[in-house]
């Protein structure tokens, strides 16, 4: 007979045989090889070498990589992003990104026009150090004006982030104007992030986009470093800083636009950087204060501002409210996120002492039902564009301008009337009228050529009591300033009948 042969499992047991000392001898001897060899493969593994800019660029996405479309790289790109970053960035850091070879600077177009520029530069070890306690020990930065431009502000942002050291700003600028406050504007800039990892040094700034955004394509533009070079960009890290943000996360989706979410950041930084003067400039005008409307608001700390706003907001009918112990911060969501000024409506310190008026604003439902009313289906008879950039409503107010008690919405809008007249108007809806269907009360101004002849556009509703003003700009010629047009109405007999209309012409 010949020699049985023996399979897998007699093969284990006659090596495992007990007394069979050779077996386990030829076990342990595969064993340790098979280690031996994969302890080789992962000592022979190193990141890859880059030496050349173009190395790098070949690290970061490719156009129409999505999230990512076109992809622009070249001298006009590199002065553009070193230009933006020198106007308020850590300058041993900004320093850098000038100085050191090699560097990339790219920029990225996203949708909705947003846009995403992307600088590397590798770090001499001797920069490493002061680079990194340059990251860390940097603080708010301000501009100021110049004769083309308003004041530029950068805020520094207490934030988790990534990389070994980092620093996040929020940036805005702001105008001030010396003749009118409402004249004053606050226009939010840029996100600037500064990353540092190794011997490498990121920035990364996010145009027309809000800080959610730029932690979103944060690891789209640096996942592939930490794969390939051995970084460690996406590590959890931090950005250390005495201003946090608007408590806005847990916001529905759809309550607030990018824009609309970058204003509200806007407001909180200027109260974070204890700047009066220019949050004084930005209240709806009146705005609803403890003892009712006031054209001029007391601050107070703006420091309990800021941290008003990083509660928990709440949407609801229209509003952003935040409320922290006694005090309540409302700002309308009816108003075009492109604005430049922020839609803030009611600052109520003490609550618990309030008018009436301005207790309501403290409440959960502080505009009323009609607040929640789907405007845009019940706009669409007016020839708005319900998805243009601005919207619709440029204006809204909710008061009882009927005596029932209930809040009536007052809305100015601007409409395609087919280029003619009446592209702006005035509507008031019956705010005893569910939000399902708003009753329309009445409409101004749709009609009316202005003295001009080309039409007008409400850009303020003001009412105290009875009475209604509505301030308009009628267009001239291309480049020309518009003709200011103030018309006073006053409630009775059912609708709001025109007291006076005065013109004030520029120049």
């Amino acid at each position: 007979m010949g020699r049985p042969r023996l399979g897998a499992r007699s093969v284990q047991e006659f090596v495992l045989m007990p007394g069979n000392r050779y077996g386990r001898r030829a076990l342990a001897v595969g064993g340790v090889a098979a280690l031996g060899l994969a302890l080789g493969i992962w000592w022979s593994w190193s990141p890859g070498e880059v030496n050349s800019s173009q190395e790098m660029t070949e690290l970061l996405p490719a156009a129409w990589q999505a999230p990512f479309r076109a992809r622009d790289e070249g001298p006009v790109q590199r002065n553009s992003i070193l230009a933006a970053m020198e106007s308020c960035g850590p300058v041993p850091v900004v320093e850098k990104f000038r100085t050191r070879d090699p560097a990339v600077f790219t920029i990225y177009e996203l949708d909705n026009r947003a846009r995403v520029q992307v600088a590397a530069v590798r770090l001499a070890p001797e920069d490493r150090s002061p680079v990194q306690d340059a990251l860390r020990s940097s603080t708010h930065c301000q501009r100021p004006a110049s004769p083309e431009r308003g004041a530029t502000a950068w805020t520094k942002v207490a934030r988790p982030w990534f990389g070994e050291a980092s620093a996040l700003f929020r940036t805005s600028d702001t105008d001030l104007a010396a003749d009118s406050a409402a004249n004053s504007m606050v226009n939010a800039g840029p996100v600037w992030s500064f990353t540092m990892s190794g011997q490498w040094l990121v920035a990364i700034g996010g145009y027309r986009t809000s800080v959610e955004t730029v932690a979103w394509v944060y690891p789209q533009l640096l996942g592939r470093w930490d794969r390939e070079v051995g970084t460690h960009f996406l590590a959890p890290g931090e950005s250390r800083s005495d201003c946090g943000s608007p408590g806005l996360d847990d916001l529905p989706t759809g309550a607030l636009r990018e824009s609309e979410r970058m204003m509200l950041a806007s407001v909180h930084d200027l109260a974070c950087r204890g700047q009066v003067d220019v949050l004084r400039s930005l209240p709806s005008v009146p705005l609803i204060v403890d003892n009712g409307f006031a054209t001029e608001v007391d601050i107070g700390d703006p420091a309990e501002f800021a941290r008003t706003m990083e509660t928990r907001a709440v949407h609801r009918n229209g509003a952003i409210s935040f409320r922290q112990g006694d005090s309540a911060l409302v700002f309308s969501t009816l108003r075009p996120g492109g604005e430049l000024r922020p839609a803030w409506d009611a600052y109520v310190q003490r609550c618990s002492t309030a008018t009436a008026l301005a207790a309501r604003m403290c409440g959960p439902d502080p505009y009323g039902p009609l607040g929640g009313a789907d405007w845009s289906t019940v706009l669409a008879d007016t020839g708005c564009e319900p998805d243009s950039d601005l919207g619709a409503i440029r204006q809204a107010v909710f008061q009882d301008v009927t005596g029932d008690g209930q809040g009536d919405a007052i809305l100015g809008l601007f409409c395609d009337a087919g280029g003619g007249p009446g592209r702006g108007e005035v509507r008031i809806y019956d705010g005893a009228s569910p939000p399902e269907s708003p009753a329309l009360i009445q409409s101004l101004l749709r009609e009316d050529p202005g003295p001009l002849g080309t039409g007008l556009l409400p850009v303020a509703l003001t009412t105290n009591g009875p009475d209604l003003t509505v301030e308009s700009h009628g267009w001239r010629e291309f480049g020309a300033p518009d003709v200011l047009v103030i018309d006073r109405f006053r409630w009775q007999d059912g609708g709001f009948a025109p007291v006076a209309r005065e013109v004030r012409y520029p120049g």
